[in-house]
C-alpha cells in the first residue's frame, strides 16, 4: 500500500499534461516525453489523449490492485497519467455520455499496444466484478474474457525482429454491459491473420507462440500421442533459426492456454482435437518431395503421423499433395505435380488448417461469451501496428492500409471534425494545420486504385504478379504518393503517413486468391474427425457446378479485409472514442533506452504536435445547452430569472470563469475545457451528495414513522386473536366435556341391549345344530343300505359276463383258422394271375408307345402348320386394326374439331347440348374419364403430353368466390361450390376457408382417466382464430359439440404411445384427449396448435390471412390446361359460364353478372393461349423431340416434336414456336434432374424394342399390350428375396412403333411426378440444354425435410450445452418416435426419377419406393425366423442406390427412439441392423454427427442392457468403417450380430494355410503385418502382400482394401456358381469349370533383393515357390532344355529320387505347357499375328480379365481328354524327357535340388522381375509387336517373348509419368525420348501398382528410412 501511495504521490517529471506545454515544438514534446520515460513515468497525458511509451522492463507496483482502486471514480487529471485513468473514464462516460464507447490503441509494431489492450480489459473487468459482487450477478463472463488473452496470444502472437509478443492478426474486443456496469457478454472480431508465418519465417523471429508451448510445455503422454519430439525437429519453427527465447516461457503459456480452453467451456476431445491438429501441421511441414515419375513424398511415416492426427487416409493425402485432377468431359484426369508445386501444396494445407483452426478457435470464443441486449458497449482495438520490414509482402501491404484508416478517424476527430465543429458553432477560432492523408487512401481505396487493380488481376486465370505490377506502373506512376523503383524490379512503393515502404510483389495475386486446391479440400471433408470437417464445411470446391461463376464473384482476401475494415470503421464511428498512443522508444527492445530520431519520426507522422495544439487551444468537452442544463442543474441557484437555457449555462459559467478563457457559448452548444468540466463535475458531485443526504433523511423518516403504526397495527391484531383463542378454547372444552358424558350413556345402553342379543343368537344356533345332527345320521343310513345293494348286483353281473366271453373267445379261434387257410388259397392263385397279366401288359404297352409316337409326330406336324397359319392371319388382322384405328383416330379428331368449333361459333347450342346426358359428342369421346368433385378425389392428367406443373407467372392475381358448378360424367347435378384461383390453379372447396385447419379425429371423453373405446366419439374439428370447435359431422350446419380457446389452455402435449398417435389439449376444467388417424396428421395438428397458442395477434393475424390451402380442396384444375373459357346462356343459369380443356367441359354459374365477368377475365388473363415472355425470362428455346406413351387409339410409344421454352422456374412446352397453344409445363426445383446425353448409353438409330419409357405414367412402364407384361418380384440384389414389397413391370413387345424423322441424342428430366425423354439431332444441342436445365435446377434453394431441420436443431442444442432444449426436441418432436405403422413418405428429400441403369434389373423403381418398402422390412423384422438375407438385402440396395445410405440411419434411428423396453426382439433386431450399417457405410457429415448424438444418447439412457451393448459397438465401428465394395457376407453378418471379430483363412504355397481375426474394417496392410509379424519375417529383404487366387487366376490386392470386402465377393461369386448363373463373367468365359475356389493368399510381391535371402530361412522358401510358379506360367526366359532341368530338380524336391513306375500325372505342375500348345514362329521384327484390342475395363483387384488372358486360361483348363487328343504326343515326349533328367538325380536332397534350382534361376540377371505380356504400338516400330514388359526394382525393361536380354532399359529417374489414360492402355514417358511409349494389355493396373510401390521402396531407401 505504501508503494501505491509513493507511486501515485511521486513528483511529476515534466508536465503530465502536454497541453499545457508554454513553448508548443516537436523538440519540447520529445524532451517532456524523454525526461518522464527516465523518471520511469510512460504515461502522459494530451488533453485526454494517452501517450504511452514502452518501457521494455516491469515498473514495480504500477498496476497493482490498489492503483486501480484509486482512479476508480477519478476523473482524467485527478492523479498522475496512466492507462487505468482512461479506462475509468471510458467505463463511466457511458451513463455520462449514455453512448458506446471505444478506446483505439495505434503505434508500431512492438510499441505496447497488445498489454495496453490487456490492461484495459483487466480494469473494466475488475469495475465489473465490483458491480456483480453489488448486485450478486455471477462474474464468469468476465473471467472468460480475460481467460481469452492468452488464447488469443498463443494463437496470434508470435516473436518479430521488434517485439517479442506481437500481434500477428487484428482484433476488436466489443464488451457488453447491463445498466448496473456488469459485463453480460462480449464479442472478438479478428482481421487477416498472417497466414503465411505458419509455413515460414524470416531470421530472428519465431512461428506463432503456440507451436512452441505444445512442444515444450505438454505432458510427455500428449506428446507421445501426438508424435512430437524435441522442436529442432520441425522445419516450421526451425528455419529462423529462433527456437527458445528467455523472455518467453513456453511451459506457461501452454498451461494458461489449457486452462483457458477448459474455461472457454470446450470439452476434453475438442481441446485434443485442437493440440492434433497442430501436430499435423508441424508434420505436415516436415514431408518433402522428390521427383520419380512426378513428385512422390519421401517419407511416408511422416506422412501417416499427419494423416492419423487429421483422421484422412494417408494414400489420399499424399495423392492430394502430389496429384492435381481436372474434370475433361465428365472424366477426372490426373496430372503429377513437381516437387515445387507439391511443396506449395503442402503449405497451402499447413497454413488453411491453422487459419480455419484460429477462426474456429475465435467463434468458440464468442459462443462463451455471446451478447444479451444491453446497456451500452466499450470496445477495444488492438490492430497491428504500421510495419516496414526488409522485405514487406502482401501482409504488410494490407497492414499498413489499415493503420493509413486509423489514422485518417484519428484525424477526422481530433483535427477536422473538432475545427468544422467550432467553426459551424461560430466560435472565435484559428484553423491549425495538420498532416492530411486522404489521398494516400484514395491511392489504395479509389476506383482503379491500387487495391481494385489487384483484386482485378486476381480474377484473371492467366493474370501474374508481373502483369498486376506494370498495370499498377502504368496508371499511378504519376501519382505523388506512389513511388516506382528507378531500378525495375518486383516492387512498388506508396508513401504512407508514417514513411515510405516498399512492398515485393512476388506472392500477391496468390496470397489474394487464397485458393485451396480441391483435391485437398475434398481428402480433408472425408476426414474422420467431426473438427477437421466443420473447420472446412463452408468451404465450396471449385469443380462443383457453375463453379467458374462463382470464381469469378468470390471474394478476395483484400476485398474481404477492406470490407471488414469498413464495418470497423462504422462500429467505431457510433461510439465516442478514446486514443492511446504507443510510442516505441528504441528499436533493440532494450530497456532504459531512448533513441530521439526513433521517437521524433512516430511523434511526426502520428500528428502529436498538431493533437497537442488543438488540444491546448481547443474545447474538447460540448454540450447542447438543453443537456448542460440538465447535467448540472443542482448548480443552478434558485435566483436565476431566465428560462432560456442558453442564459442559464452562461450565468453558471460566468460564476466559474469570468474571462471566457476556459468555455466558449456557440450556437446551439457549451464549448469547455477539460479542467473546468472537471470542476463542474466534482461541485455537482458534491451538491448532489447533498440533496441526496437530505432525500435520504426524509425518506428514512417516512419509513421508520410507517414501521411504527404497521408494528402497533400488528399487536392489536395478535391481542385479538389471542383473547378470541383463550375463549373459543373454553367453549370447547365445555362441549367436549358434554359429549363425553353422553357417549358413555350411550355406551351403556348399546352393550345392556348386546348382551341380550347374543344369549338369543346362542339358543338359535344350539337348536339348528341338534337338527342337523339327526338328519346326517338319517343320511348315513340309509346310504349303507344303497351301498351293499349295489356291490351284490355287480357280482352277478360280472359272473354272467366271464361266462359269455369264454364262449366268444373259442368259436373266433375256430373261425380265424378257416380264415388263413382260405386266404392262403387265394394268394397263391392272385401272384399266378399276376404274373400272367405283367408278360401280357408289356407286350401291348410297347405296342401303344409306337402307336402314340406316330400319333403324336402327326398332330405336331398339324399343330405347326395351323399355327403358321394362324399368325399369317392374326397379322393381317393386327395390319387391318391398324389401319382401322387410325382411321377412327383422325375421324374423331375431325368430329372433335367439328364440335370445338360449334362451341366457339354457336356455343347457345352447344352448351345445351353439353347439359343434355343422352346427346354429348364430347362425352362419348372421352368416356367417363371424369370423377365427380365430391368423392374427394384429386384430378389428375392422365394424358403425359397434358401433363404439366404449371409454371407461376409473375403477374400473378388472386380471385376467390362462390360458383355454382356442374362437371358433367354421368353424375350432371349442380353444386355450390368455392373456388380460388391462385397460382395458376383453380381449387374447389365445399366452404370458404376460413379455418387454419380442420378434419376428422377421435374425441376421448374428459378429465385425465382412461376409457374405454365406448366413449370415444369421432368428432369433425376446425380451428378458426384461437377457438377449436368439433362437430358432429362435417356437414353444414352441423351442431358444435363443444369450443376450446387454444389461448386459455394450460398446455398442449403430445401423449403418443405405442401405435396410437395422440394429443392432450390441457385446460383448466379438463384434458381433451384426442386421437389422429397417424403420425403426420398428428404432427400438422400438434404444429398449428402450438403456432396459434404461442402467436401474438400480428402473427396469428398472418396465419388467418394465408391463402387457400390446395391439400384441403376436393378438386383441382391446372388453368395450364384450359382451351378456353366461354360465358353460356342457359335458361336456369343466366351468369353461366364454360371452362373447356381437352378432356373435360366445366359448367360455372355465378350469383352476379359482375362477378361472372370477374372470373372470365381472371380466367382469360391465365390463359395458355395468351403466355408472352420478356427476353429475360427466356433462358433457352427450341424444338425438341418428346416421347409420349400409347393411348386406347394408338397403342405403343409415340414421340412428337414440342417447342420448349426454359425459363427460371420451368421448362414450357407448345405446340408450335407461335406459343399459341401451351401443352403443359415441367416445373424444376432442388430434386429435379437432368440424365446427360452419352453415346454408349443414350445414342438411338432407332426405337429399340425393349426400352423403359417413364413418361406421363408415373413412372410405370408402359406396354402396348398388357398381357404380354412379366412382372418380377422385388429382390435386393442378392440370392434371397422380399416377397411381396413391389413388383416391376417391363414390356415386352415384338412390334416396333412407327419412326419418323427422331433425335438421335437423348436426355431425359426427372420431375416431382414423372420422367420426361427429350431426343435432339445434335450432341452440343443436347449438352447446352442440359448444362442449361441444370444450372437452373442448381440455382433453386435446397429443399429440406422436417427431418433435417430437427437434425439442425439437435447440433445447434447440442453445440451450445442446452440439455434442457434437446430434451424438450426428443419429447416433442414426433420424428423421434419408434411408429408401428407404414412411412408414407422418406425422412429425407431424394432425388426424383425411375432408378436407371443396371439397377433397373434388380427390380427397384425410385428412391421414394425403396425407402417406404425398407421402412416396412424394418418394423416386421422381429417376425423372421432368418433375418440374414433381410440384412443383406436391406444392404444391397444401400450398396446400390447410395443415396439411401443416409435415409437408412434416419430410419433406424427413429425406430430405436423412445421404445418402452429398450431389449424386446424388435428393437434390438434395428439394433444389429445398425450395427451391420455402421460396418459397411459412411453416412454423410450432418448424419454421421446426428447418429452418433443418438447411439450416445440411448446407451447414457439404457447403459446396462443388450441394447447399450449393441450401441457401443456401433459407435466403435463408425469410428473405424471404411468404403466398402461389396455387402458383407453371411459370415461378416453373423460376427456382427455377436459383436465380435471374424476369422478369415490365409493360404500361402505347399497347402499352408492360418486363420487371422479381422473385423469389417481391417485392411489387407494390416493383415500383411500381422502375418509378417507371425512368421518373423521383419527383417526380410523383400516385400509381401495379398493376393485373390483362384487357380492360376490371381490379382495383387491394394494394402487399403477391406479383407471383409474380399471375403464377401467370394461369397457372391461362389453363389454365382452355385446357382448356376449364366451371367457370371466367371462361367462364361469357363473360369469357374476348374471348381477352383476362390482364396486369400499370402506371397511376394516386390523382389528387392533377390541374392541376399538366406536359402534356411522363410523367405527363401516363398522365393523358391514364387519362382517356380513363374517358371509354370511361361514368364521365366529358358530353352526347352532348361525348362525340363527345372522341372525334374522340381520333381527331386517333391518325391525325392525316381522310382521305378513313377510318373508325372499333372504336367502343369512342373512345366509351362502353353509352350507345347503355342509353337513359336521365326522371330522377325514384324512377323507377330496381329491381334485386336480390348475394351475390357480393369478396376481394383480383380473386375475385369482381357481376353488374351481367358484364352491362356481357357487353354491351361482344358481337361485331360483335350490334353491327352490334342497334345499327346508332346506331352509324353517332355514327361519321358523329364524323367529321365529326373534319373540323373538320384542321390540329391530336397534342400541340394532347391539350391540348385535357385542358383540357376538367381543365374538371370533380371530375376525378380515381373515380366507382363503386352502389344506394343510403336509408330516407329523399335519394338516387335508381341513382347514381354519387365518391372523389377531398378527399372522398367522391354523383352521380346523368351529373350533374356532386354531390348531397351528404362530406369525410374528417366520416367517422367506413366498410367493408362484409357481402358486396356498403358503408357510410359521417359525423359530424351521423343514418341512415348504405349502398350495394349489388360493388365495396366498390375503394372503401375507394381511400378509404384518400387518407386516408394526407392524414395525410401534414399532418404534411410526402414520400410
Amino acid at each position: 500500500m505504501a508503494e501505491t501511495v509513493k507511486i501515485l504521490q511521486a513528483p511529476q517529471a515534466g508536465l503530465s499534461d502536454m497541453a499545457k506545454l508554454q513553448d508548443l515544438n516537436v523538440e519540447s514534446i520529445l524532451e517532456n516525453i524523454r525526461q518522464r520515460f527516465e523518471a520511469d513515468q510512460i504515461y502522459t497525458y494530451i488533453g485526454s489523449i494517452l501517450a504511452a511509451v514502452n518501457p521494455y522492463k516491469t515498473i514495480p507496483n504500477l498496476y497493482d490492485f490498489e492503483v486501480m482502486e484509486a482512479y476508480d471514480k477519478r476523473h482524467i487529471g485527478d492523479l498522475p497519467p496512466h492507462i487505468y485513468a482512461i479506462a475509468n473514464d471510458t467505463y463511466y462516460s457511458m451513463w455520462k455520455q449514455t453512448a458506446n464507447q471505444c478506446v483505439l490503441i495505434s503505434g508500431e509494431s512492438g510499441a505496447g499496444k497488445t498489454e495496453s489492450t490487456k490492461f484495459i480489459l483487466n480494469y473494466l473487468s475488475k469495475m465489473s466484478q465490483a458491480s456483480a459482487v453489488e448486485t450478486g450477478n455471477d462474474v464468469s463472463v468476465e473471467k472468460c474474457i480475460l481467460q481469452s488473452s492468452p488464447i488469443l496470444e498463443a494463437f496470434g502472437n508470435a516473436k518479430t525482429v521488434y517485439n517479442n509478443n506481437s500481434s500477428r492478426f487484428g482484433k476488436f474486443i466489443q464488451l457488453a454491459f447491463s445498466s448496473r456496469g456488469v459485463i453480460e457478454g462480449g464479442k472478438v472480431q479478428d482481421y487477416l491473420l498472417e497466414k503465411n508465418r505458419v509455413v515460414g519465417q524470416n531470421p530472428g523471429e519465431r512461428n506463432y507462440h503456440i507451436f512452441y508451448a505444445l512442444i515444450l510445455g505438454a505432458p510427455d503422454e500428449m506428446k507421445q500421442k501426438l508424435g512430437l519430439g524435441a522442436p529442432e525437429k520441425y522445419k516450421y519453427i526451425n528455419q529462423s533459426g529462433c527456437i527458445k527465447d528467455p523472455n518467453i516461457n513456453d511451459q506457461q503459456i501452454f498451461s494458461e492456454v489449457n486452462e483457458a480452453l477448459k474455461d472457454m467451456k470446450l470439452n476434453d476431445e475438442q481441446v485434443s482435437d485442437v493440440f492434433e491438429l497442430l501436430g499435423a501441421i508441424l508434420h505436415i511441414g516436415n514431408l518433402d518431395f522428390i521427383t520419380a515419375g512426378g513428385a512422390q513424398v519421401s517419407s511416408m511415416s511422416v506422412l501417416k503421423q499427419a494423416a492419423d492426427l487429421l483422421s484422412v487416409d494417408e494414400y489420399q493425402l499424399a495423392n492430394a499433395l502430389t496429384e492435381k485432377t481436372r474434370l475433361l468431359r465428365g472424366e477426372l484426369i490426373s496430372t503429377p505435380l513437381d516437387e515445387h508445386q507439391a511443396r506449395d501444396s503442402r503449405d497451402s494445407l499447413a497454413m488453411n488448417l491453422y487459419a480455419r483452426c484460429f477462426h474456429w478457435i475465435i467463434s468458440r470464443i464468442n459462443v462463451r461469451i455471446r451478447t444479451k441486449p444491453t446497456f451500452h458497449s466499450v470496445g477495444v482495438l488492438d490492430i497491428f501496428g504500421f510495419e516496414n520490414f526488409e522485405v514487406n509482402r502482401f501482409e504488410q501491404f494490407n497492414i499498413n492500409f489499415a493503420n493509413e484508416k486509423l489514422q485518417e478517424y484519428f484525424n477526422k476527430h481530433i483535427f477536422s471534425l473538432e475545427q468544422h465543429e467550432y467553426n459551424a458553432e461560430g466560435l472565435d477560432w484559428v484553423d491549425i494545420d495538420w498532416q492530411d492523408n486522404g489521398e494516400c487512401l484514395d491511392l489504395i481505396v479509389r476506383k482503379l486504385g491500387l487495391l481494385s487493380l489487384i483484386d482485378e488481376e486476381s480474377r484473371f486465370p492467366k493474370g501474374t504478379d508481373g502483369t498486376m505490377l506494370d498495370k499498377l506502373h502504368s496508371n499511378h506512376a504519376k501519382n505523388g504518393f506512389y513511388i516506382k523503383p528507378r531500378v525495375n524490379n518486383s516492387k512498388f512503393g506508396i508513401k504512407h503517413y508514417a514513411g515510405d515502404v516498399f512492398y515485393e510483389t512476388t506472392g500477391f495475386l496468390e496470397k489474394n486468391r487464397d485458393t485451396f486446391r480441391d483435391e485437398m479440400l475434398t481428402t480433408i471433408k472425408e476426414s474422420r474427425s467431426d473438427f477437421i470437417y466443420d473447420l472446412f464445411e463452408d468451404m465450396q470446391e471449385s469443380s462443383q457446378p457453375n463453379a467458374a461463376k462463382k470464381n469469378r464473384k468470390k471474394p478476395t482476401v483484400s476485398s474481404q479485409f477492406q470490407e471488414s475494415l469498413h464495418s470497423l470503421m462504422s462500429t467505431l464511428s457510433a461510439c465516442n472514442p478514446y486514443f492511446v498512443r504507443c510510442i516505441k522508444p528504441n528499436s533493440t527492445k532494450a530497456p532504459n533506452a531512448f533513441e530521439k530520431t526513433l521517437t521524433l519520426n512516430q511523434l511526426r507522422y502520428s500528428g502529436m504536435l498538431e493533437t497537442v495544439k488543438i488540444r491546448r487551444a481547443g474545447f474538447p468537452v460540448r454540450r447542447l445547452f438543453d443537456d448542460f442544463v440538465r447535467r448540472y442543474r443542482p448548480l443552478l441557484g434558485k435566483d436565476t430569472q431566465s428560462s432560456h437555457s442558453q442564459h442559464k449555462c452562461i450565468s453558471l459559467l460566468s460564476s466559474y470563469e469570468s474571462t471566457n478563457q476556459k468555455w466558449q457559448i456557440g450556437r446551439t452548444k457549451v464549448f469547455l475545457k477539460e479542467d473546468l468540466e472537471i470542476k463542474l463535475e466534482r461541485d455537482r458531485a458534491e451538491r448532489v451528495e447533498t440533496l441526496v443526504t437530505k432525500a435520504k433523511a426524509c425518506f428514512k423518516g417516512y419509513l421508520a414513522r410507517k414501521a411504527y403504526k404497521a408494528t402497533v397495527a400488528k399487536i392489536v391484531f395478535v391481542q385479538k386473536y389471542c383473547r378470541m383463542y383463550r375463549q373459543r378454547r373454553r367453549f370447547l372444552n365445555l362441549k367436549d366435556a358434554t359429549i363425553t358424558l353422553q357417549r358413555y350413556e350411550r355406551g351403556r345402553k348399546a352393550r345392556q341391549l348386546f348382551h341380550v342379543m347374543m344369549e338369543e343368537r346362542r339358543l338359535e344356533e344350539e337348536r339348528k345344530r341338534e337338527e342337523q345332527r339327526r338328519r346326517a345320521e338319517e343320511e348315513q343310513r340309509e346310504l349303507e343300505r344303497l351301498k351293499a345293494e349295489a356291490k351284490l348286483r355287480e357280482l352277478e353281473e360280472l359272473q354272467a359276463k366271464l361266462e359269455e366271453e369264454a364262449r366268444i373267445k373259442a368259436e373266433e379261434e375256430a373261425a380265424q383258422k378257416k380264415r388263413e387257410e382260405e386266404e392262403r388259397q387265394r394268394v397263391l392263385q392272385k401272384a399266378k394271375a399276376i404274373e400272367t397279366a405283367k408278360r401280357l401288359e408289356e407286350e401291348q404297352a410297347k405296342i401303344r408307345a409306337e402307336e402314340e409316337r406316330l400319333k403324336l409326330e402327326n398332330e405336331l406336324r398339324i399343330r405347326r402348320e395351323e399355327e403358321a397359319l394362324r399368325l399369317e392371319k392374326e397379322e393381317a388382322e393386327r395390319l387391318v386394326e391398324e389401319k382401322r384405328l387410325e382411321e377412327e383416330v383422325r375421324r374423331r379428331e375431325e368430329e372433335l374439331a367439328y364440335a370445338m368449333q360449334q362451341v366457339m361459333t354457336h356455343f347457345d347450342d352447344s352448351i345445351a347440348q353439353l347439359n343434355s346426358p343422352s346427346d354429348l359428342n364430347l362425352d362419348k369421346y372421352y368416356g367417363d374419364m371424369f370423377e365427380e368433385a365430391d368423392q374427394d378425389s384429386e384430378y389428375q392428367d392422365d394424358d403425359p403430353d397434358e401433363d404439366s406443373v404449371s409454371r407461376k407467372s409473375d403477374d400473378l392475381q388472386y380471385w376467390e368466390g362462390y360458383l355454382n358448378m356442374k362437371c358433367g360424367g354421368m353424375v350432371n347435378t349442380w353444386k355450390k361450390r368455392y373456388c380460388v384461383l391462385r397460382d395458376e390453379t383453380l381449387m374447389w372447396f365445399r366452404a370458404k376457408q376460413e379455418a387454419l385447419k380442420s378434419g376428422w379425429l377421435m374425441k376421448k371423453g374428459g378429465g385425465t382417466s382412461t376409457l374405454s373405446r365406448r366413449n370415444w366419439r369421432k368428432r369433425f374439428f376446425v380451428l378458426k382464430g384461437i377457438e377449436l370447435a368439433y362437430y358432429e359431422s362435417d356437414s353444414d350446419g352441423a351442431p358444435c359439440k363443444g369450443i376450446i380457446n387454444i389461448k386459455q389452455t394450460k398446455d398442449i402435449l403430445d401423449s403418443s404411445f405405442g401405435r396410437e398417435s395422440s394429443l392432450d389439449i390441457i385446460t383448466d376444467k379438463r384434458t381433451y384427449h384426442i386421437v389422429a388417424d397417424n403420425a403426420d396428421d398428428l404432427s400438422e395438428w400438434f404444429s398449428i396448435l402450438m403456432r396459434v397458442k404461442n402467436a401474438n395477434e400480428y402473427e396469428l393475424k398472418q396465419m388467418q390471412d394465408e391463402d387457400a390451402n390446395p391439400k384441403n380442396a376436393i378438386g383441382t384444375l391446372d388453368v395450364a390446361v384450359i382451351d378456353s373459357v366461354v360465358p353460356v346462356h342457359l335458361q336456369t343459369k343466366p351468369n353461366a359460364f364454360a371452362i373447356i380443356t381437352a378432356e373435360r367441359v366445366f359448367n360455372m354459374s355465378a350469383d352476379s353478372p359482375e362477378d361472372m365477368n370477374g372470373w372470365l377475365k381472371a380466367l382469360t388473363q391465365y390463359h395458355k393461349g395468351q403466355r408472352t415472355y420478356s427476353k429475360e425470362e427466356i433462358l433457352m428455346s427450341g424444338w425438341l423431340t418428346k416421347e409420349n406413351t400409347g393411348t386406347i387409339s394408338r397403342p405403343g410409344i409415340t414421340r412428337k416434336k414440342r417447342y420448349f421454352i426454359l425459363t427460371s422456374h420451368s421448362l414450357d412446352i407448345y405446340k408450335s414456336v407461335d406459343l399459341q397453344h401451351k401443352l403443359g409445363a415441367i416445373a424444376l426445383n432442388r430434386l429435379c434432374s437432368v440424365t446427360v446425353p452419352d453415346d454408349k448409353m443414350f445414342k438411338e438409330i432407332d426405337y429399340p424394342p425393349e426400352l423403359v419409357i417413364m413418361n406421363g405414367n408415373r413412372r410405370s412402364p408402359p406396354s402396348g399390350n398388357p398381357e404380354s407384361n412379366r412382372r418380377s418380384s422385388f429382390s435386393f440384389g442378392r440370392k434371397s428375396s422380399i416377397s411381396g414389397l413391389a413388383t416391376l413391370s417391363r414390356p415386352r413387345s415384338n412390334s416396333r412403333p412407327y419412326v419418323r424423322d427422331y433425335g438421335t441424342w437423348k436426355f431425359t428430366i426427372h420431375s416431382r411426378r414423372y420422367s420426361y425423354n427429350l431426343f435432339t439431332p445434335s450432341n452440343d444441342e443436347a449438352w447446352k440444354w442440359t448444362y442449361a436445365i441444370q444450372e437452373v435446377i442448381d440455382s433453386k434453394p435446397p429443399i429440406e425435410t422436417p427431418s433435417q431441420i430437427l437434425i439442425k436443431e439437435l447440433r445447434e442444442a447440442s453445440l451450445n450445452g442446452y440439455n434442457d432444449e434437446i430434451d424438450k426436441i426428443y419429447k416433442l418432436n414426433p420424428i423421434l418416435r419408434n411408429v408401428p405403422y407404414m412411412l408414407k413418405s422418406p425422412l429425407l428429400p431424394l432425388p426424383y426419377g425411375q432408378i436407371m441403369s443396371s439397377n433397373l434389373d434388380k427390380g427397384y423403381t425410385t428412391l421414394q419406393d425403396e425407402a417406404v418398402k425398407i421402412f416396412n422390412v424394418l418394423q416386421g423384422s422381429e417376425q423372421l425366423p432368418d433375418p440374414m438375407p433381410v440384412i443383406q438385402g436391406i444392404l444391397q440396395t444401400c450398396q446400390d442406390l447410395k443415396p439411401l445410405q443416409d435415409e437408412v440411419y434416419c430410419q433406424l434411428v427413429k425406430q430405436t427412439t423412445w421404445v418402452k423396453d429398450a431389449d424386446n426382439l424388435n428393437n434390438l433386431r434395428n439394433w444389429q441392423i445398425l450395427c451391420c450399417m455402421c460396418c459397411t457405410f459412411i453416412p454423410s457429415r450432418s448424419i454421421l454427427r446426428y447418429v452418433r448424438f443418438h447411439i450416445k444418447r440411448q446407451v447414457e439412457l439404457s447403459p446396462k442392457t443388450q441394447m447399450a451393448a449393441y450401441a457401443g459397438y456401433a459407435l466403435e465401428a463408425l469410428k473405424r468403417t471404411r468404403t466398402r465394395e461389396f455387402v458383407p457376407s453371411r459370415d461378416e453378418i453373423i460376427a456382427i450380430l455377436g459383436r465380435r471379430d471374424m476369422n478369415a483363412t490365409v493360404f500361402c504355397h505347399g497347402g499352408g494355410s492360418c486363420q487371422i481375426s479381422i473385423n469389417s474394417s481391417t485392411t489387407a496392410g494390416q493383415v500383411i503385418h500381422t502375418l509378417v509379424k507371425g512368421m518373423n519375417l521383419d527383417s526380410c529383404y523383400n516385400r509381401f502382400s495379398l493376393y485373390e487366387k483362384s487357380g492360376l487366376v490371381e490379382k495383387a490386392i491394394d494394402d487399403r482394401s477391406v479383407v471383409a470386402d474380399i471375403l464377401a465377393k467370394f461369397e457372391s461369386q461362389n453363389a454365382q456358381n452355385d446357382d448356376g448363373n449364366k451371367d457370371s463373367r466367371f462361367r462364361a468365359r469357363g473360369l469357374s469349370d476348374r471348381g477352383k475356389p476362390w482364396q486369400l493368399f499370402f506371397k511376394l510381391f516386390c523382389f528387392l533383393d533377390t541374392q541376399s535371402v538366406k536359402p534356411d530361412s522363410i523367405e527363401y522358401s516363398f522365393l523358391f515357390e514364387q519362382a517356380h510358379e513363374e517358371v509354370i506360367r511361361g514368364k521365366f526366359p529358358a530353352t526347352d532344355e532348361q525348362l525340363i532341368h527345372l522341372s525334374a530338380l522340381r520333381m527331386q524336391f517333391d518325391k525325392g529320387d525316381y522310382v521305378h513306375g513313377d510318373w508325372i500325372n499333372d504336367l502343369t505342375e512342373v512345366y509351362p505347357v502353353d509352350r507345347l500348345k503355342v509353337k513359336p514362329k521365326e522371330d522377325n521384327d514384324f512377323g507377330f499375328q496381329q491381334r485386336d484390342r480390348k475394351d475390357t475395363f480393369i478396376s481394383g483387384t480383380l473386375r475385369g480379365i482381357g481376353e488374351k488372358t481367358l484364352k491362356r486360361l481357357q487353354k491351361s483348363a482344358s481337361d485331360d481328354n483335350i490334353l491327352e487328343s490334342v497334345y499327346r504326343d508332346d506331352v509324353s515326349a517332355t514327361i519321358t524327357a523329364i524323367i529321365d533328367k529326373w534319373r540323373t538325380l538320384k542321390g540329391t536332397s530336397a534342400e541340394r535340388a532347391q539350391n540348385i534350382y535357385m542358383s540357376f534361376m538367381r543365374s538371370w540377371k533380371y530375376f525378380g522381375s515381373r515380366l507382363f505380356e503386352v502389344e506394343c504400338h510403336d509408330g516407329r516400330q523399335t519394338y516387335p509387336k508381341n513382347i514381354w514388359l519387365s518391372v523389377n526394382k531398378s527399372m522398367v525393361a522391354v523383352h521380346k517373348i523368351n529373350d533374356p536380354n532386354p531390348l531397351d532399359e528404362f530406369p525410374y529417374e528417366k520416367i517422367l509419368s506413366f498410367g493408362a489414360p484409357i481402358p486396356n492402355e498403358y503408357k510410359i514417358i521417359v525423359e530424351g525420348r521423343r514418341s512415348e511409349l504405349t502398350f495394349d494389355t489388360t493388365e495396366v493396373f498390375e503394372i503401375a501398382k507394381l511400378m509404384k510401390a518400387y518407386i516408394n521402396e526407392i524414395v525410401k531407401k534414399r532418404n534411410m528410412i526402414p520400410a
